[in-house]
C-alpha cells in the first residue's frame, strides 16, 4: 500500500507541475490537478492540504533531481578550479533547464501573495549554497582561498556564474547556450573569482 501511496502521490505532484508551468500557479486549480489525475479533489486532499504545499512539493522534487547533482560535485577530491569548474558547469545547466527556469519565475511571481517564494528559497537555493559555503570554507581552512566569509564568498561565486547569462535567458533576449558557449561562461566566471579570492 505504500508504495501504491507514494507512487499516487508522484503523479499528482508530476500532473501538477505540468498544469503549472503549462498556465501559471494562479490560473491551476485543485479541481483541475484531481481531474487530470483522474481522481476526486477529496483524493487529492488526502496527499496535500493546498495548492501552496502541491507547488512546494513540486519545486522541491524538480531542484532534489536536478540542482542537488551539482552539488554533490562538490565532495570530489580534485583541485579547486577543477571542481568549481565541474560545479558551474552543472549549476548553470541545471537552473538554465526550462522546467527549472519556469518553478523559479513562478516563484518569484507569487512571492507577494503568498509564502511559495521564501519556500522556495528556503528549501532550494538557500541548503544549495550552504553546501557552497561550507566547501568555500574548507579551502579557506586549507588556505587555498583567502580569509573571508565564506558565506558572502559563495555569494560572489554563485553572481559571476549566472552573470552573463540568467537575466537575460530568463527574459526571452538570448537563446539557450551551447556547450561551448557554457564552458566559456564558466571558466571566465571561475578565472575572475580566484583571481579575487586566492591567495
Amino acid at each position: 500500500m505504500r508504495v501504491k501511496s507514494e507512487a499516487r502521490r508522484q503523479a499528482i505532484i508530476e500532473v501538477a507541475k505540468d498544469a503549472f508551468i503549462r498556465q501559471g500557479f494562479e490560473n491551476t486549480s485543485m479541481s483541475e490537478i484531481a481531474s487530470r489525475v483522474g481522481g476526486s479533489k477529496a483524493t487529492l486532499y488526502n496527499y496535500f492540504s493546498s495548492k501552496e504545499e502541491i507547488f512546494a512539493a513540486v519545486m522541491e522534487s524538480s531542484a532534489t533531481e536536478k540542482i542537488a547533482n551539482a552539488f554533490k560535485i562538490l565532495e570530489d577530491s580534485d583541485d579547486i578550479r577543477t571542481t568549481l569548474t565541474n560545479f558551474g558547469m552543472h549549476y548553470l545547466h541545471s537552473i538554465l533547464a526550462p522546467d527549472i527556469m519556469a518553478i523559479r519565475k513562478m516563484a518569484l511571481n507569487e512571492a507577494d501573495r503568498s509564502d511559495i517564494g521564501r519556500h522556495f528559497y528556503e528549501n532550494g537555493p538557500k541548503k544549495g549554497w550552504e553546501l557552497i559555503s561550507n566547501y568555500l570554507q574548507k579551502q579557506i581552512d586549507q588556505h587555498n582561498l583567502s580569509t573571508c566569509d565564506a558565506g558572502i564568498c559563495a555569494m560572489h561565486l554563485k553572481a559571476l556564474l549566472e552573470a552573463e547569462l540568467v537575466e537575460p535567458y530568463a527574459l526571452g533576449v538570448i537563446a539557450p547556450p551551447d556547450e561551448s558557449q557554457l564552458i566559456a561562461i564558466v571558466s571566465r566566471a571561475i578565472t575572475v573569482f580566484l583571481r579575487a579570492y586566492q591567495p
